[in-house]
Parts: C-alpha cells; sequence; structure tokens
C-alpha cells in the first residue's frame, strides 16, 4: 500500500476515534483554569490580599495560547501587558472551524473542532479569545457558544 495511503488511513482513524470519544462522552471535561494576577501592593492590615498566581494545571500549549491572547489584547488596547487579567481559559468545543468567530462571508469546515475558551479583562471590560488546540488564537467580537455539553457546560 502506497505511504499517501497509510497516512490518510491513520489521519481518518485518528479524526473516528475523537468523534467516538466526543459521542460516548468519554472524554473527561477539563475544569476551568482560574488565575488573578493581582497588581495591586499590599495595604496595612490587608489580610487578604491576592497574590499573583499562574495557572499550575494549564499545559504549555495552553499558556503560549493565553500568552498570544495577552499580548494581542495589550496590544490592541495600548497598555502594558500587566494591566490585563486572565479571568478564564478553559477546554471546549467549537461547533466548526470557525472556532466561535465567524466572519462574514466565510465558510468554514463543518466538524467538531476542540479549543479553548480565553476570557480576559482589563478595567471592568472583559474581552473573549477563543483558540484551536494548536497556535491559533482568534480575538472575537461577537462570539458563538461552544457546543453544548463541553466541559464549559458541565
Amino acid at each position: 500500500m502506497p505511504r499517501i495511503y497509510r497516512i490518510v488511513i491513520s489521519q481518518i482513524m485518528l479524526i473516528s476515534g475523537v468523534f467516538i470519544l466526543l459521542a460516548c462522552g468519554q472524554m473527561t471535561p477539563a475544569s476551568p483554569i482560574e488565575t488573578q494576577r493581582s497588581t495591586t501592593q499590599p495595604t496595612k492590615g490587608n489580610t487578604n490580599q491576592m497574590t499573583p498566581s499562574l495557572p499550575t494545571t494549564a499545559d504549555a500549549g495552553l499558556q503560549n495560547l493565553i500568552d498570544k491572547a495577552i499580548v494581542d489584547l495589550a496590544s490592541r488596547l495600548s497598555i502594558p501587558a500587566a494591566g490585563i487579567q486572565l479571568l478564564e481559559a478553559t477546554s471546549v468545543v467549537w461547533p466548526d472551524g470557525s472556532l466561535g468567530c465567524p466572519g462574514e462571508g466565510m465558510e468554514y469546515a463543518q466538524v467538531l473542532t476542540p479549543g479553548y475558551l480565553i476570557r480576559l479583562q482589563s478595567g471592568d471590560q472583559i474581552f473573549e479569545y477563543h483558540a484551536s488546540r494548536g497556535t491559533t488564537v482568534i480575538f472575537c467580537e461577537n462570539p458563538s457558544p461552544p457546543v453544548s455539553g463541553t466541559p464549559v457546560d458541565t
């Protein structure tokens, strides 16, 4: 059997396995990774001071996506990245290849797409980024929700 056929067959088997796991509900939902980055100075007598923390359960790939989102938002707002707080980085499944951020007049692969919902805050505003499990991070002005029943809803 030619090598290209073996590669195509193995990719089809891998994708089929993901769909079977999703359909059977065997994928364990990842819990939201929440962290607060505090920029306030300690005040005398304040025992509830929030200390900076990083998501400890985030893998390097997710942390890279979070960092990309923070850099992008800092650039959009023309502020230092330290002025942005990570509210949430949650594992989700997007309904198609648009990652829940469809562009007007664009067509996307109609396939369930695993990824992440990343929510950032600057001041009193919350910003939403959608990401793939690879390297793609998209700022969403008009976000669509992930597939119902994915970890974000459970």
